[in-house]
């Protein structure tokens, strides 16, 4: 029961923490260049009679450290309120570059920590490995797709969540960055912790994200 508890715990905080976020840059920034970024949401959850998108917040920063690298690293603010350190970061490179009808290709990996220093002093690793595509929208605006392929370590597990999104420029300084996701489209959410609320054929969740990007001189 304490292993399966344990399992439970770990897989619910892949699902809301692990995905709760889109901080990560969609393709690599002009080198040298440095951007701060926040996201705000997760997936949509029951809450009595009604559905609501969980309030998970986060923030960080991005750096072009190469012509076709860029480095990040965020910090997770809503999993303090739960007295859970969440941190994570990773590196994000241009695999294929867009040209007419092939869209740009972008690799990601990152590593999650998390830290229960309060209750249980337990630590966990999940590595993640992303690949998108993207198109350029006018001058400041672009689409992508791609998915999410999330790792657990400790007791074994994998997650693989599909998303598309839209990121479009507020100012020359600022950009803002809509998502939604197919959260773990490889497990059953028919019953428990997720009840299926947002359930496709009883397979993962919808999460809904919303993010903003803005560049320092």
């Amino acid at each position: 029961m304490k292993k399966y508890t344990l399992h439970l715990v770990s897989v619910t905080l892949a699902f809301f923490s692990l995905h709760c976020g889109i901080t990560q840059p969609v393709r690599v920034l002009p080198e040298n260049e440095t951007r701060v970024a926040s996201s705000l949401g997760g997936p949509i959850i029951p809450l009595g009679n009604i559905a609501i998108v969980v309030p998970y917040l986060n923030g960080g920063v991005q750096y072009g450290y190469r012509e076709n690298m860029t480095l990040f690293g965020n910090v997770h603010a809503t999993a303090l309120l739960f007295k859970d350190l969440g941190v994570d970061g990773g590196f994000a490179v241009r695999m294929v570059k867009e040209n007419g009808i092939r869209p740009e290709v972008t690799l990601k990996g990152q590593i999650y920590f998390f830290w229960d220093f309060i209750r249980s002093n337990n630590k966990r690793l999940f590595p993640m490995a992303t690949l998108n595509a993207s198109y350029t929208v006018g001058e400041q605006s672009l689409i992508y797709f791609g998915g999410d392929n999330l790792f657990q370590l400790n007791m074994p597990d994998y997650l693989f969540s599909p998303f598309v999104g839209y990121k479009f420029g507020v100012s020359d300084m600022m950009q803002m960055q809509v998502e939604t996701k197919w959260l773990a489209v490889n497990k059953n959410t028919r019953h428990g912790v997720f009840e299926g609320t947002t359930s496709i054929a009883g397979k993962g969740n919808i999460g809904a994200y919303v993010g903003w990007e803005m560049t320092l001189k």
